[in-house]
């Protein structure tokens, strides 16, 4: 089936996947790996489909112009596969039985499209691949270089300002072909092998890459991220990819986009796993690619009880290696300033499988290809030590392997003319499947949520915390270290739960989480500073910790300097939130924002500072059980940042006790 505003069926592709996933499932002696062979649903998902998942951003998405008219998502349904072993050179053929009704009549059917398909391999001749016109095309982009050193400096205007931390802009190249997409992507395949090489032939276009990058896995309940970030073109030779490996890894603005992502890609697999099982396998890594290098992470976890491998899509879509941090103001900022919406750009190619497995890459270094024109797409992060010539320069790096699959190919057909290759391209028809869809209706994801309450056990007895989300990348960071510690933890963003619902909940402690803007971004978390000091402890975090500034009279401004992804090293009190912790720790920093020293309210007091430039870091109420930080205690960089939320557990009342 398709989706799409123009599509028969409309809206969130996963509700109209999740009903028909739900139909058949493996027999449990007769599952097979890979798992796609147990069939379920191949194809891509646009990255347009955030709209769905993340309504906020669903007015801007709306706004952006549909230039390639594509659906926002294709997913097709197959009963026989043929698996091509590369390394062994063997091909085999499986074919699903159903075991309901006439199962010795549905066996015969496999078995007879098992021979089919033996009989087509050896005896039909392929449809022939035909090149009309070899001639070789300029292509044009959609920005230019002034157009994206523009978007870029646009974006490092908004990380000043405080709305973000990082983004991923992009611009879509055009390219007119005389040459039919599958031998684009056999050439492909031999310049640039990736861990995910794919080509889908669809009603009237095709889409077709490369992709380094796996978006989302499930495979027997484990969720496993991938994410990728920190570039540099390869080298000539061994010697100056291994210096250019050595100074990738040292480069600062790297490693910290690369962080920052890494911690993301944690906070989004912590929305649906059990955070006792959530890790980082492998941390900055390098891969090689035929023309870029890239620093790449590992993050994992099982999945909790309730939540399902779509969940687990819904979650960490869209990446945010190709969208920015915070994610949901990240996409805001790219939509107004792309104009275009991406399409299959950035979204995801894949399978979800009857057995509840999937697997899934982020649809980069791709080619959509429709009515003789290829559409080449690529982004950079931008930060704000991000360089607007060398950003640019990186999306072309990207898009070098896909050009020179296009230019061999070319090359190739004017040399030999009508150039086909031993291949079959199938073209199905979805419109009957289509109409199976037409009544169902839309349900809303689990995902948009009011609250998020923790379904791990937790201990008799534990402190039942609220975190308030102010929509950002690391709130599931902080949900993670607390319910690992043995609390019980329930999430409400701060636009769906209002001060009365936070009394019913009676919470024994409460803490306010970081996100985008100023503290009047923050929606109910002023309400809930006011109403609980003095009653429970308080934990504010980066916007969560400016929040209180404001609320109790104090100033924020911009400090001076900007730190997102950074670690510095702080000087502390050593009491409560710091009891037992050394001094001069180090910290992660994600911040363009904080009070100044003469700014603070008259009722609280500095308990820590940067080392190197006196920025204050945290602040303490005099008499109430409150407590400010500036930095990230829940990122992977933090040193001691478990202890901290620890000790803040252990904070009784809403007075210091001493």
């Amino acid at each position: 089936f398709s989706t799409g505003d123009k599509e028969i069926l409309k809206g969130d592709p996963l509700t109209y996947l999740a009903k028909e996933l739900k139909n058949y499932k493996p027999h449990r002696d007769h599952i097979l790996n890979p798992p796609f062979l147990n069939g379920g649903a191949y194809g891509y998902i646009s990255y347009d489909c955030v709209r769905y998942f993340e309504p906020r951003v669903e007015e801007y998405v709306n706004k952006q112009e549909d230039k390639l008219a594509i659906p926002e998502s294709y997913l097709l349904f197959f009963n026989s596969f043929l698996l091509f072993d590369h390394r062994s050179k063997t091909l085999k053929i499986s074919a699903l039985c159903l075991l309901d009704g006439d199962i010795a009549a549905n066996y015969s059917a496999a078995v007879q499209r098992i021979q089919e398909l033996e009989y087509r391999l050896k005896h039909s001749s392929p449809e022939q691949c035909i090149n009309v016109d070899p001639k070789t095309y300029e292509g044009v982009s959609n920005m230019g270089k002034s157009g994206y050193k523009s978007t870029v400096l646009q974006l490092k205007d908004r990380i000043v300002d405080g709305d973000i931390i990082q983004a991923v802009p992009s611009h879509r190249v055009t390219r007119r072909i005389g040459v039919h997409p599958f031998n684009i992507y056999t050439q492909l395949r031999e310049l640039n092998p990736s861990r995910y090489n794919f080509y889908l032939e669809c009603e009237k276009f095709q889409i077709l890459g490369s992709s380094p990058e796996l978006l989302v896995q499930v495979k027997k309940g484990i969720v496993v991220n991938h994410p990728i970030a920190g570039t540099r073109k390869r080298g000539s030779n061994p010697d100056e990819d291994n210096s250019l490996r050595k100074e990738l890894l040292t480069d600062e603005k790297e490693r910290a986009e690369h962080i920052m992502l890494v911690d993301l890609g944690r906070n989004d697999v912590n929305r649906v796993a059990d955070p006792v099982t959530v890790k980082v396998d492998s941390l900055m890594d390098i891969e090689l690619y035929s023309h870029v290098m890239h620093i790449v992470s590992q993050i994992s976890g099982n999945l909790r009880e309730g939540f399902s491998a779509l969940d687990a899509f819904r979650s960490i879509f869209p990446a945010g290696t190709v969208s920015g941090a915070p994610k949901i103001k990240a996409v805001e900022l790219i939509a107004d300033l792309e104009k275009e919406k991406r399409g299959a750009y950035a979204g995801s190619v894949g399978y979800f499988s009857f057995s509840n497995d999937i697997d899934t890459c982020i649809c980069i270094r791709s080619l959509v290809v429709k009515d003789n024109f290829a559409y080449l797409q690529a982004g950079s992060g931008i930060v704000y030590d991000s360089d607007p010539d060398f950003e640019y320069e990186e999306t072309v790096n990207k898009m070098l392997a896909l050009a020179k699959a296009i230019d061999k190919t070319e090359e190739i057909a004017r040399e030999t003319e009508n150039v086909t290759n031993t291949a079959y391209v199938f073209r199905p028809n979805e419109t009957s499947f289509n109409k199976l869809w037409e009544n169902v209706i839309l349900k809303e994801s689990v995902l948009q949520y009011g609250g998020v309450m923790s379904s791990v056990k937790s201990a008799q007895g534990s402190k039942k915390i609220l975190l308030i989300d102010n929509y950002d990348s690391f709130t599931f960071n902080l949900y993670q270290y607390i319910r690992q510690l043995g609390a019980h933890v329930v999430v409400f963003r701060n636009d769906k739960i209002s001060l009365e619902e936070c009394k019913q909940l009676n919470p024994d402690s409460i803490v306010v989480s970081p996100g985008p803007g100023w503290p009047g971004d923050s929606g109910v978390s002023l309400d809930v500073l006011r109403y609980f000091t003095g009653k429970v402890p308080i934990l504010g975090v980066c916007l969560g910790h400016e929040a209180l500034v404001e609320v109790f009279g104090g100033k924020i401004e911009h400090c001076g300097e900007i730190k997102h992804g950074k670690t510095s090293k702080i000087h502390h009190d050593g009491k409560y939130l710091y009891k037992g912790i050394p001094d001069n720790i180090e910290v992660i920093r994600y911040h363009s924002l904080a009070v100044p020293r003469d700014k603070i309210p008259t009722d609280f007091y500095i308990c820590s500072e940067s080392i190197d430039t006196h920025i204050v870091m945290g602040i303490r109420h005099k008499l109430f059980t409150v407590e400010g930080v500036q930095f990230h205690p829940e990122s992977i960089k933090t040193e001691y940042g478990m202890q901290m939320l620890k000790n803040f557990l252990e904070i009784e009342g809403g007075e210091w006790k001493n």
